[in-house]
């Protein structure tokens, strides 16, 4: 892969620094799948030694993001039909059992910081600030499960996002529908978590992520290298 401009790297946490230039750039489709990572190259965009490229590397490849090929060293993963069935699974179990656990212990604070979330990506949606959306969407959900004090799960479920995420900014290229069908979506959840309604609030999120999957493979399908993906 060729040199590519760079903004300065801080001397501070280097390797997560160069992990999160690297992330953005796979997410936001600059380094595509397939694409090899290039060592030597990125050290010198960047003004690294081949060490922190390396551990880099790792930290990436443990998100599921690249890979290490024999022959060809680290390449960007690939993307799959496959793959965001079984990804959406494992946030529907984490997810649905966060929120449940997270609803019972919840603040008034956590309500309110919650919705000022939910009010704030609505904003970006409605100007245009797509990506800026993504964030806050996840951010949103994340304040949802946060009360449940489950480190380790929020842990699997920010790495399943991260994975997921390449997927959702692909189909919000596609569309631009699917942000306001998430606020209304969003809103229902919402309500059902203030008000500790379990049943309730289990079913609105599995309908959300089931949506979001289902939505997200059969734009997925109208691309020419997603065509052939089994289901």
């Amino acid at each position: 892969m060729p040199a590519h401009p760079a903004d300065p790297i801080e001397k501070t946490s280097v390797v997560d620094q160069l992990a999160g230039k690297l992330r953005q750039r796979i997410l936001r489709n600059e380094i595509k799948a397939g694409e090899a990572l290039r060592q030597e190259a990125l050290a010198e965009a960047y003004g690294v030694s081949r060490m922190p490229i390396r551990e880099a590397f790792r930290q990436l490849e443990a998100e599921g993001l690249v890979v290490f090929n024999p022959h060809r060293g680290v390449v960007v993963s690939e993307m799959s039909v496959d793959e965001v069935e079984e990804l959406f699974d494992l946030r529907q179990i984490l997810e649905c059992d966060l929120i449940l656990r997270a609803a019972e212990r919840a603040t008034e604070d956590d309500h309110r910081a919650a919705r000022e979330l939910l009010e704030r990506s609505q904003n970006a949606y409605e100007t245009g600030e797509v990506e800026h959306w993504g964030e806050l969407n996840w951010a949103f959900h994340t304040a949802l499960y946060r009360p449940a004090g489950r480190a380790r799960a929020m842990q699997l479920v920010d790495t399943l996002n991260a994975n997921i995420d390449r997927y959702v900014r692909l189909q919000l290229l596609l569309t631009q529908s699917a942000p306001a069908r998430a606020h209304e979506e969003h809103t229902g959840i919402l309500n059902a978590y203030i008000a500790r309604d379990r049943e309730k609030l289990g079913s609105l999120l599995r309908a959300h992520i089931e949506h979001a999957r289902d939505s997200l493979i059969e734009h997925l399908r109208q691309r020419p290298e997603f065509a052939d993906s089994t289901s």
